[in-house]
């Protein structure tokens, strides 16, 4: 009986962590994003502007 109980508690810890990592990287996502954006836009922005250099 003591061993189920410690085998529950153990459970139990492993998967709040687990929602507590999750949560975590969930609510890195839209900077993440945006990051991404940025760059994206930056990238492209200096390839238009090379383009015009060249004509």
């Amino acid at each position: 009986m003591d061993s189920a109980i410690i085998w529950l508690l153990g459970a139990t810890g492993v998967v709040a962590v687990a929602l507590y990592v999750t949560k975590g990287l969930l609510d890195q996502i839209p900077d993440l994003a945006q990051s991404w954006r940025r760059a994206r836009d930056a990238f492209r922005e200096t390839e238009r502007s090379g383009s015009e250099d060249e004509v």
